[in-house]
């Protein structure tokens, strides 16, 4: 049985993130190295918003499952410029993900969600973080007098 300080922690990482790490030489990584070998640094951008977009959201998963999943991620990330034609940007989008999946920058949950292991790292760091700040630090003044 879980904890109740591990409760806490797992219910925070679950919160959107207002930033996480990003390796002044992540290009230098070998799965972005075939991200840019194979879809150039216009993929590379893309894979950076889609991490920004992770971060942002609650449980840091989208669901990629549905047509209607791929067209509003294709909107997130820039497939739909092209052309306001839905299957383009259905086809652009499952072949991006379908080629971060081959990488392995992202995996896919049996619920058909889109998740990175390393964002769910970032975001399980700042859970204990948020964890640690609401448990510590200084005692609240309850008696109204000033220190």
């Amino acid at each position: 049985m879980a904890s109740a300080a591990t409760d806490a922690v797992a219910a925070l990482a679950e919160k959107p993130m207002k930033f996480f790490p990003h390796d002044s030489n992540a290009s230098a990584d070998i799965k972005c190295q075939r991200l840019i070998r194979r879809m150039g640094y216009e993929g590379y951008g893309r894979w950076w918003r889609l991490c920004e977009h992770l971060a942002a959201i609650d449980g840091h998963a989208v669901p990629f499952k549905t047509d209607e999943d791929k067209l509003i991620l294709g909107g997130v990330l820039g497939f739909d410029h092209n052309s306001f034609e839905e299957m383009i940007t259905i086809e652009e989008t499952t072949a991006f993900i379908n080629g971060l999946l081959e990488i392995g920058l992202v995996q896919q949950s049996d619920a058909g969600e889109i998740y990175s292991e390393r964002m769910f790292e970032n975001s399980r760091y700042f859970g204990r973080k948020r964890a640690a700040g609401r448990m510590g630090g200084r005692p609240r003044k309850s008696d109204g007098q000033e220190e």
